[in-house]
C-alpha cells in the first residue's frame, strides 16, 4: 500500500526539488565559466603557434559534463535521516 504523506510534506518535497534543480543549473554556469576560460587559454596558445591545436578542453569538459549529467539521471533516494 501506498505511504500517505501530508500536504506539508509535499511542499517540502517540491521545494528541494527547486532547490536542487537551480544548484543543477548553478553548476552548469559554472561548466560554462570553466569553457570560456580554458578556451580562452587553447585559443591564445594556438595564436601563438600559428596554427590550431588539438582542442584539450574537450576532455575535462566531457568528464565534467558526463559527471553533470549523471547527477541529473541518478535516481535519488531519500536523505539521511530522514524517515
Amino acid at each position: 500500500m501506498a505511504e500517505r504523506r501530508d500536504p506539508a510534506e509535499r511542499i517540502s518535497d517540491r521545494e528541494r526539488d527547486r532547490r536542487d534543480l537551480r544548484a543543477w543549473i548553478e553548476e552548469w554556469r559554472y561548466w560554462l565559466g570553466g569553457a570560456v576560460i580554458m578556451s580562452a587559454v587553447w585559443g591564445v596558445r594556438c595564436f601563438h603557434e600559428g596554427e590550431l591545436g588539438f582542442y584539450w578542453p574537450m576532455m575535462p569538459l566531457g568528464v565534467w559534463a558526463a559527471v553533470l549529467v549523471a547527477i541529473a539521471v541518478w535516481p535519488r533516494g531519500r536523505e539521511a535521516g530522514e524517515s
